[in-house]
């Protein structure tokens, strides 16, 4: 999820390990039991979409599966999310746990643990087992993962910058819109462009709508040369 825009910097150094790592076999079961439960609730949210309500009390009913449903998904990849987050952190036990995933799981999930290795580096941190993260912002603060896709291949579509790139700035810049600013330097929104730039870039939208900010900030890399020259044109968005 995160990997495309780092993929560029170097592995310098490796993980290292402390006396006391999670057990392999217990990790992979609660990646797989995440796994299940996400495709559990996909598949009840697809099955809610192609109901039709009728009356009030149906319509009330519909709404709150719904929603329960989706914070399940959410509360599911909550837990995949931290399980990639303590693997990036152990490389042995990263080494074990892989070999366990179903094989659809596998590749993207090690794509994720050497996204999160890249940002270390780049924030000067080689012992990963170090960092401790805190998940402060819930997944409610953020678009539904649909949409936010959905504007991804739309900004690819029209401009021609690939969607893994303006979703790794979405990740970075806000955590997806969960941190919408205003930064230190005045920048806003789930893109974080300065109020100057998004007059130039945001085509008159709302510089908090994530639907705009997406396009814009696929326009304005285009504009520093994407997507013929990313490295040029991330290094003007930063």
């Amino acid at each position: 999820m995160i990997a495309t825009v780092v993929a560029a910097w170097p592995i310098q150094a490796g993980a290292q390990d402390p006396g006391a790592v999670p057990n392999a076999h217990h990790e992979a079961a609660r990646i797989i039991s995440a796994e299940l439960a996400m495709r559990d609730a996909g598949s009840r949210l697809q099955a809610l979409a192609a109901e039709k309500p009728v009356g009030l009390a149906e319509t009330m009913r519909h709404e709150l599966a719904i929603a329960s449903a989706t914070f399940n998904f959410r509360q599911a990849a909550r837990q995949e999310e931290l399980r990639v987050y303590e693997l990036a952190g152990y490389a042995s036990v990263e080494s074990a746990v892989i070999p366990l995933l179903p094989s659809g799981v596998q590749g993207p999930l090690s794509d994720s643990i050497a996204g999160l290795h890249s940002l270390y580096i780049l924030a000067g941190i080689d012992q990963y087992y170090l960092v401790n993260v805190h998940f402060t912002h819930p997944y409610s603060d953020a678009a539904p993962l649909a949409s936010l896709r959905s504007y991804y291949r739309e900004a690819q579509n029209l401009y021609g910058v690939d969607a893994s790139y303006l979703a790794s700035i979405n990740f970075i810049e806000s955590n997806f819109g969960r941190v919408n600013g205003p930064s230190s330097a005045g920048a806003m929104g789930p893109m974080q462009f300065l109020p100057s730039t998004w007059k130039n870039y945001g085509n008159g939208g709302n510089i908090m709508d994530p639907h705009a900010s997406v396009l814009a900030a696929a326009r304005y890399l285009v504009h520093y040369g994407a997507p013929y020259d990313m490295r040029t044109a991330i290094w003007h968005y930063n």
